[in-house]
């Protein structure tokens, strides 16, 4: 064997790289990641597709709307996607989550709108939720549940989409949704007959049939709630009359 020296160390001699390791290496690389797309398109194809949380819309509707389809490679959906064309395809889906299910399961969970209130527009009456989305055309026997919202019409009402009030601005439709949100929280849907928003400086509601609620303008909107169901505990059954909220954070009943 040959020996280098250098300043007196014997040294053994470089050892030369075997030229076929610098090709090997990524041919391995390569077939591993192979091999690992394989097992994976394989073993984990969609299966089954559970959903939860629906009551207005079947399994199948769900499914399909999603665009996922059995068989398809449960890693490589893209679930953001899937989620998008669930809203974009059902109206009355508020929320979704899409989660995986070892080995061959997708699990879908809804959180469906509730129709809270409805809107004349010109083509009928629509339901909308607490977002004040429009969901779907309700018939007027259908509507009599619902909280009707007078004060103005909807033009060219299109489902799923948010409602525009004619001349006035995002602020409006803010505080209708704000109060469809009081309503349905505590749930008093069964407790208000119509809000008028036909001056959105000055909205009022009707409480119990029994009460015309004056909210004022748009400011507090829960406290305003709160500030009426206690004002109206406090009160006879037989009282009756106009309710103002809209002074000194105060209730103010005048007889009628």
């Amino acid at each position: 064997m040959q020996l280098i020296y250098e300043r007196g160390i014997k040294l053994p001699p470089k050892k030369q790289k075997n030229k076929h390791s610098i090709f090997f290496a990524p041919l391995a690389f390569a077939l591993v990641c192979a091999a690992l797309i394989f097992v994976l398109g394989v073993f984990f194809q969609v299966k089954t597709i559970e959903v939860k949380g629906n009551s207005f819309y079947t399994d199948n509707e769900v499914a399909e709307a999603s665009g996922v389809a059995i068989g398809d490679n449960l890693f490589f959906i893209n679930r953001f996607s899937a989620a998008s064309r669930i809203f974009a395809k059902l109206a009355y889906v508020e929320g979704v989550s899409i989660d995986r299910k070892l080995p061959g399961s997708l699990i879908i969970d809804l959180v469906e709108s509730e129709a809270i209130a409805c809107v004349e527009t010109d083509n009928g009456l629509w339901a909308v939720d607490r977002s004040c989305k429009l969901l779907s055309k309700v018939s007027t026997a259908d509507a009599a549940a619902l909280v009707r919202v007078k004060g103005f019409s909807i033009e060219n009402p299109v489902q799923g989409e948010v409602i525009v009030i004619p001349g006035e601005d995002a602020s409006a439709v803010n505080y209708l949704s704000d109060m469809l949100r009081q309503i349905s929280a505590l749930n008093l849907r069964q407790s208000v007959e119509y809000i008028d928003m036909s001056n959105v400086s000055s909205v009022k509601m009707d409480y119990l049939d029994r009460f015309t609620v004056i909210l004022g303008s748009y400011d507090n909107i829960p406290y305003k709630f709160q500030l009426m169901i206690a004002a109206v505990n406090g009160l006879q059954s037989g009282d009756c009359g106009t309710l103002d909220l809209s002074i000194d954070e105060a209730a103010h009943l005048t007889y009628d």
